[in-house]
């Protein structure tokens, strides 16, 4: 590797370390060639979803995801233009990861420009696959990278599946602030079957309706991180350990949300560092002994 191709992945390890500490943790028992290209993937697409979530005007926004999409074109072309660039030009050659997804993520920050309400469950999904389930077919080809074999179709199903886990977990958890900046991912209809309105939420209220809906919205997302854990059996041992972790952190959360009577309002659930690294170690072993 050159000293320049180095750079790169570096400056990608950087920025999953200070913007993804979840993701960080997760990839930290991947083989090294792994674990780099998958920081090359969450790198391009933070920059994605910092763009989105900036405070410039939405005109701004539209431009600089465009000149996003422009540099995606030029790595697919073999051009890149930035570190990031050079390093996930690298990765999509090295693992055959399909650019199609990594447009796809571009598609769904976009939607938070123009769409801050879901009337359906279906909308939702639509909306998760391109934020989440995208970035983890981008990333399942570096998984379960093994000389001269495939990936069977049924396997990523079970990885959009985990992918969309994941984001029903951070919907929950994030119903406060997401509120805060006039956002509600709750589907318009789960509101309406709970009697919940967005004044309740507005006011941080915890009442039995409210409860009943994010009890709702906890089953579903369990149940997805359930069927995203059937891709363990399509991926080789030293890979396993990232998904069963992303897993068990998104399904602790939502246990903590439980624990605490569904009050997501006071302060954000998150696990501590040492909590962190207990549950990478105990997955890193349940991955091995599968």
């Amino acid at each position: 590797m050159n000293r320049e191709l180095r750079a790169a992945y570096d400056a990608c390890s950087r920025i999953t370390r200070r913007e993804a500490k979840n993701f960080y943790f997760a990839f930290i028992t991947l083989p090294r060639r792994k674990r780099r290209a998958i920081y090359a993937i969450y790198a391009f697409c933070r920059e994605a979803d910092d763009i989105a979530d900036g405070d410039t005007p939405l005109v701004e926004k539209i431009n600089a995801l465009t000149r996003l999409r422009v540099r995606l074109a030029a790595v697919t072309a073999g051009e890149p233009q930035t570190l990031v660039d050079y390093a996930l030009f690298d990765t999509t050659v090295r693992f055959s990861v399909d650019p199609k997804n990594l447009s796809q993520v571009i598609d769904g920050v976009e939607m938070d420009l123009t769409l801050s309400r879901y009337a359906t469950f279906t909308d939702l999904r639509l909306y998760c696959h391109l934020v989440a389930s995208a970035v983890g077919l981008s990333v399942l080809p570096i998984l379960a990278h093994r000389r001269g074999r495939g990936l069977p179709e049924e396997a990523h199903k079970f990885g959009e599946a985990l992918g969309l886990g994941m984001q029903l977990a951070n919907i929950v958890r994030d119903v406060a602030e997401d509120m805060h900046r006039e956002r509600v991912y709750i589907p318009g209809e789960d509101l309406e079957h709970f009697g919940v309105t967005e004044e309740m939420l507005r006011a941080s209220v915890t009442n039995e309706k409210v409860r009943a809906l994010l009890a709702f919205e906890i089953e579903r997302a369990r149940g997805y991180l359930c069927e995203g854990e059937k891709l363990l059996a399509y991926l080789p041992h030293h890979a396993r350990g990232c998904p069963m972790f992303l897993s068990a952190i998104y399904s602790r959360i939502l246990k903590r949300i439980e624990e605490q009577g569904y009050d997501v309002f006071s302060s954000r659930v998150s696990l501590s560092t040492r909590e962190k690294l207990a549950l990478t170690l105990r997955t890193w072993i349940r991955a091995f002994l599968r």
